[in-house]
Protein backbone atom coordinates (compact mmCIF):
# COMPACT_ATOMS: atom_id res chain seq x y z
CA UNK A 1 0.00 0.00 0.00
CA UNK A 2 2.91 2.44 1.08
CA UNK A 3 4.07 1.86 -2.66
CA UNK A 4 0.59 3.16 -4.48
CA UNK A 5 0.62 5.98 -2.18
CA UNK A 6 4.02 7.20 -3.02
CA UNK A 7 2.71 6.54 -6.49
CA UNK A 8 -0.15 8.50 -6.53
CA UNK A 9 1.49 11.74 -4.58
CA UNK A 10 4.42 11.47 -6.49
CA UNK A 11 2.10 12.02 -9.98
CA UNK A 12 -0.34 14.27 -8.29
CA UNK A 13 2.57 16.53 -7.40
CA UNK A 14 3.95 16.93 -11.38
CA UNK A 15 0.30 18.36 -11.99
CA UNK A 16 -0.84 21.86 -11.77
CA UNK A 17 -3.85 22.19 -8.99
CA UNK A 18 -6.76 22.42 -10.79
CA UNK A 19 -6.27 18.76 -12.47
CA UNK A 20 -8.61 16.45 -13.59
CA UNK A 21 -8.81 13.02 -13.13
CA UNK A 22 -10.41 9.83 -14.89
CA UNK A 23 -10.08 6.64 -13.44
CA UNK A 24 -11.07 3.47 -15.29
CA UNK A 25 -12.77 0.54 -12.95
CA UNK A 26 -12.10 -2.50 -15.44
CA UNK A 27 -13.35 -5.07 -12.29
CA UNK A 28 -16.79 -6.44 -12.10
CA UNK A 29 -17.80 -3.17 -10.15
CA UNK A 30 -16.51 -2.89 -6.58
CA UNK A 31 -17.94 -5.49 -4.60
CA UNK A 32 -15.55 -6.16 -2.17
CA UNK A 33 -15.29 -3.21 0.69
CA UNK A 34 -11.81 -3.13 0.48
CA UNK A 35 -12.07 -1.92 -3.01
CA UNK A 36 -14.66 0.81 -2.05
CA UNK A 37 -12.19 1.98 0.59
CA UNK A 38 -9.48 2.39 -1.56
CA UNK A 39 -11.45 4.11 -4.03
CA UNK A 40 -12.86 6.75 -1.56
CA UNK A 41 -9.48 6.90 0.08
CA UNK A 42 -7.70 7.83 -3.24
CA UNK A 43 -10.20 10.47 -3.58
CA UNK A 44 -9.34 11.87 -0.85
CA UNK A 45 -5.66 11.39 -1.65
CA UNK A 46 -5.97 13.30 -4.74
CA UNK A 47 -8.62 16.20 -3.59
CA UNK A 48 -5.65 17.39 -1.00
CA UNK A 49 -3.48 17.69 -4.59
CA UNK A 50 -6.02 19.76 -5.90
CA UNK A 51 -7.93 17.57 -8.15
CA UNK A 52 -10.63 19.49 -9.42
CA UNK A 53 -13.05 16.75 -10.65
CA UNK A 54 -13.12 13.41 -10.81
CA UNK A 55 -14.47 10.93 -13.38
CA UNK A 56 -15.20 7.15 -12.67
CA UNK A 57 -15.14 4.78 -15.70
CA UNK A 58 -17.25 1.46 -15.57
CA UNK A 59 -16.57 -1.34 -17.32
CA UNK A 60 -19.44 -2.59 -19.72
CA UNK A 61 -19.32 -5.33 -17.53
CA UNK A 62 -19.66 -3.85 -14.35
CA UNK A 63 -23.45 -2.96 -13.05
CA UNK A 64 -24.43 0.91 -13.12
CA UNK A 65 -25.33 1.11 -9.74
CA UNK A 66 -22.47 -0.38 -8.44
CA UNK A 67 -20.51 2.33 -8.56
CA UNK A 68 -21.23 4.17 -5.59
CA UNK A 69 -21.24 7.25 -6.87
CA UNK A 70 -23.48 8.98 -4.47
CA UNK A 71 -21.74 7.99 -1.52
CA UNK A 72 -18.46 8.51 -3.18
CA UNK A 73 -19.87 12.32 -3.16
CA UNK A 74 -21.07 12.71 0.06
CA UNK A 75 -17.49 11.47 1.16
CA UNK A 76 -15.48 13.25 -1.00
CA UNK A 77 -14.29 16.89 -1.20
CA UNK A 78 -14.60 17.15 -5.15
CA UNK A 79 -17.22 16.68 -7.77
CA UNK A 80 -17.05 13.04 -8.90
CA UNK A 81 -18.91 11.62 -11.70
CA UNK A 82 -19.51 8.36 -13.86
CA UNK A 83 -19.10 7.33 -17.38
CA UNK A 84 -19.80 4.57 -19.55
CA UNK A 85 -16.58 5.15 -21.48
CA UNK A 86 -13.24 7.47 -21.15
CA UNK A 87 -14.91 9.28 -23.97
CA UNK A 88 -17.71 10.43 -22.32
CA UNK A 89 -15.59 10.85 -18.81
CA UNK A 90 -13.50 13.06 -20.76
CA UNK A 91 -16.18 15.39 -22.22
CA UNK A 92 -17.91 15.29 -18.42
CA UNK A 93 -14.50 16.56 -17.21
CA UNK A 94 -13.86 19.26 -19.70
CA UNK A 95 -17.92 20.77 -19.29
CA UNK A 96 -19.18 19.38 -22.30
CA UNK A 97 -22.77 18.65 -21.91
CA UNK A 98 -24.14 15.17 -22.69
CA UNK A 99 -25.48 14.83 -26.22
CA UNK A 100 -28.69 14.40 -27.07
CA UNK A 101 -30.45 13.26 -30.06
CA UNK A 102 -33.18 14.80 -31.46
CA UNK A 103 -36.76 13.40 -31.21
CA UNK A 104 -36.76 13.82 -35.46
CA UNK A 105 -34.03 11.70 -35.41
CA UNK A 106 -36.24 8.92 -33.29
CA UNK A 107 -39.29 8.97 -34.97
CA UNK A 108 -39.98 6.82 -37.66
CA UNK A 109 -40.01 7.53 -41.51
CA UNK A 110 -43.45 8.50 -42.66
CA UNK A 111 -43.45 5.23 -44.79
CA UNK A 112 -42.63 2.80 -42.16
CA UNK A 113 -45.44 4.56 -40.20
CA UNK A 114 -48.33 4.82 -42.46
CA UNK A 115 -47.90 0.80 -43.24
CA UNK A 116 -47.96 0.27 -39.18
CA UNK A 117 -50.86 2.28 -38.53
CA UNK A 118 -52.75 1.19 -41.33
Amino acid sequence: MPVYVQKIESACRALVPGFTCVAVLRKNGLLRQIDKDLLFNTTDLISAYGVSKVAYVRDNQAEENEIPSININQHSYVPVHCASNFNEAEAILDGIPPVVMSLNRLALPKKIANIRMN
